[in-house]
């Protein structure tokens, strides 16, 4: 009679267990809002106007080394201009456009290896690799042609070679230091209103998505603009697992006739310019519908999660913010917003 007892006991219990890990993996695509430890109101200090007296394009990416700031946004001749990161003050632009040795015909994606500037040429699938002293020395020491796709929308270090997001079936791509392809990852979120897996790709998962690498290449983070979902996924030689994905905003497609994707007008912008530490991942994040994003496409906060993928802390930004840069050696944040004639400024705040 004890036995039947206990039996029925153990039976009870991995019955309530299955049932709770049936609801769990039910909910799987609740969306639910951070709730932070620290929420922080920020005013930056400005110290200038990115495109007084020049005529620079839509700033689509940021990045702080030593007294640099470096943003990609083109002129007449070249893609990526540098700044003072202290005065404000605009030095010089590199990258140039062309066709030439040292020159990049179209978009460029570009990351810091230590003192080495790698600046990716999207058209022709080459890392270029420049010295430190990069605004003099204009020719690339190096060069790298990465195999495994068409072409690579995003790319971020790893190890000594590469993590690339391919314009093609698979998520993510790893390759070695020659630009040889080693492993990949091909998984996507899945959503109940989305029986698409090329709609999910193509619209949610190309030009609407950004990734970053832990600094120590151990993990890579995943964030969506079209509604707010961010994954974190460990590395481990040529493999690549989901650790942890975070449902904050639902995205909204709509089937045009031609039976292709586009958002719509009703679904939430949601994250967007990750930047990475060993202890934090920051991205910038917006809430607006589309329609309303259209309209000023900044965002108000900048929000912090830890490599767990718990909400860490929130900076609300007083004037908002467009794209921003973390300078982890000074603890500072600089960023790019709008004064209130729609003109580009360079501002910064501490941590």
């Amino acid at each position: 009679m004890e036995i039947m007892r206990k039996t029925l006991i153990i039976l009870i219990f991995a019955f309530a267990l299955f049932s709770c890990k049936s609801k769990e993996s039910g909910d799987s695509e609740r969306y639910i809002m951070p709730e932070f430890k620290q929420k922080l109101s920020v005013t930056p200090k400005y110290i200038n106007y990115v495109n007084k007296d020049r005529n620079f394009m839509d700033i689509y990416f940021m990045l702080v080394k030593d007294d640099y700031l470096l943003l990609k946004s083109a002129d007449e001749t070249n893609l990526i201009q540098v700044f003072n990161k202290n005065t404000g003050e605009y030095l010089t632009g590199i990258a140039p456009m062309g066709r030439g040795p040292g020159e990049y015909p179209m978009t460029v994606s570009f990351f810091f290896l230590d003192d080495t500037l790698c600046i990716y040429d999207r058209r022709q699938l080459i890392a270029n690799y420049y010295d430190k002293d990069f605004i003099n020395k204009r020719i690339p020491f190096k060069r790298i042609k990465l195999e495994g796709a068409n072409g690579f929308i995003q790319i971020v270090p790893y190890r000594h070679g590469f993590i690339t997001a391919p314009l093609t079936y698979t998520r993510f791509i790893i390759q070695d230091k020659t630009g040889i392809q080693i492993g990949q990852y091909a998984q996507y979120p899945k959503f109940k209103a989305i029986d698409d897996s090329v709609a999910i790709r193509e619209t949610l998962f190309l030009e609407k998505n950004e990734i970053d690498i832990k600094p120590d290449h151990t993990k890579l983070v995943s964030a969506t603009l079209a509604g707010a979902i961010i994954e974190i996924f460990s590395l481990n030689g040529d493999r690549i697992s989901l650790n942890k994905e975070i449902r904050l905003l639902p995205p909204t497609l709509l089937r045009r006739k031609d039976n292709t994707y586009t958002t719509s007008n009703e679904s939430y912008m949601g994250l967007w310019n990750i930047k990475t530490t060993d202890d934090y991942i920051y991205m910038i994040f917006s809430g607006k519908k589309l329609k309303d994003y259209r309209k000023n496409n900044t965002g108000n906060y900048i929000y912090v999660y830890d490599w767990e993928g718990n909400p860490v802390k929130s900076f609300q930004i007083n004037g908002g913010v467009y794209r921003f840069a973390l300078d982890e050696d000074e603890q500072r944040i600089y960023l790019i917003n709008f004064d209130k004639d729609g003109n580009e400024r360079i501002g910064y705040f501490d941590l």
